[in-house]
């Protein structure tokens, strides 16, 4: 349960503290507050309990960036597939899907009748990992029949997922930081290369690829990573944490703290810019926003403006 002990820590100190039913901070701030609410007045024993923690709104001008997430895939220009030479019987496999492979490893014997002398080697025209297998042993073939894929782990794609504003934010060129969660200490870079033209229909994404070298082969097909993308923009508004925001529903909203004052405010937000995101609506310079202690703040107003409308009801 999401810091529930932080909760009733903050439930406690609005009991002993001053609520009042109001319709927020409206006209001076551009924007209504999230609508009847209840202001919440702590005192400072109250505000020494809760932990609150804000921080200031600022005007800022910062390289526009955004997160993402994103999957090393192998690189389609780099698989190859091996066929059979000749038609006959598999009599050796040495190789199953996962298994790396050098450049001229044995991967296959056939036994063919165009050959008196016996097997016939199959062996591999590159290094890398063998991603499929398309024979079983004591399979007769003919010729050309695929045996198996082997693809190059040298170079890998990184495919990112954009969503939403995201995919019509990217651009090719755009500069790309990955980390991955066995190497956070590894970070990876590169450059968006190409931008599918088409959504993914399960997960509404749109793929940005990113060719990445690969020398030591620790970027592995089907590593999920954390991506940061920068725009190569600059971004000028009003900026705070993204920690500050509070995710109701549809709405977006930030817990306003005026001396020992909070009351919710719906939002209308901006690109995100490193760990702060542009408000374009809702919050002025300079005003201090929660950072830590919103969600409880918030949800123990809420729960304080039922419970008069309860009364009220019963009345």
């Amino acid at each position: 349960m999401r810091c529930a002990g932080h909760l009733a820590r903050v439930t406690l100190a609005i009991l002993g503290a001053t609520l009042a039913g109001c319709r927020g901070e409206s006209g001076e701030r551009g924007a209504p507050a999230a609508e009847p609410t209840a202001r919440v007045l702590l005192t400072p024993r109250a505000l020494a309990v809760t932990e609150i923690v804000t921080d200031t709104a600022r005007v800022m001008t910062l390289p526009e960036t955004y997160t993402t997430t994103g999957e090393i895939e192998f690189d389609p220009a780099r698989v190859v597939s091996v066929g059979a030479p000749v038609a006959g019987r598999i009599v050796r496999l040495t190789r199953n899907v996962g298994d790396p492979v050098a450049a001229g490893d044995t991967l296959a014997s056939l036994a063919s009748p165009e050959f008196l002398s016996g097997a016939f080697s199959v062996t591999a025209p590159r290094a890398g990992v063998v991603t499929a297998l398309g024979a079983a042993l004591q399979q007769v073939v003919a010729s050309g029949t695929e045996l198996l894929r082997i693809a190059a782990v040298d170079r890998v794609w990184l495919r990112v997922d954009l969503y939403g504003e995201r995919a019509r934010l990217a651009r090719v060129g755009d500069s790309v930081e990955a980390r991955a969660a066995m190497f956070q200490e590894l970070p990876i870079r590169g450059r968006i290369a190409s931008l599918a033209l088409t959504v993914e229909g399960a997960t509404q994404s749109m793929a940005a690829r990113v060719p990445l070298n690969n020398p030591f082969g620790r970027l592995l097909p089907g590593m999920f990573v954390d991506v940061r993308i920068a725009t190569g923009r600059r971004v000028r508004g009003v900026l705070v944490p993204q920690s500050a925001i509070l995710y109701d529903g549809s709405r977006r909203l930030v817990m306003i703290a005026r001396d020992s004052t909070f009351f919710p405010s719906i939002v209308t937000l901006g690109p995100v810019v490193g760990d702060r995101v542009a408000v374009l609506r809702g919050v002025n310079p300079g005003e201090r926003v929660v950072v830590k202690g919103a969600f409880e703040l918030f949800s123990a107003g809420y729960a304080f403006m039922r419970g008069e409308e309860e009364e009220g009801t019963d009345k």
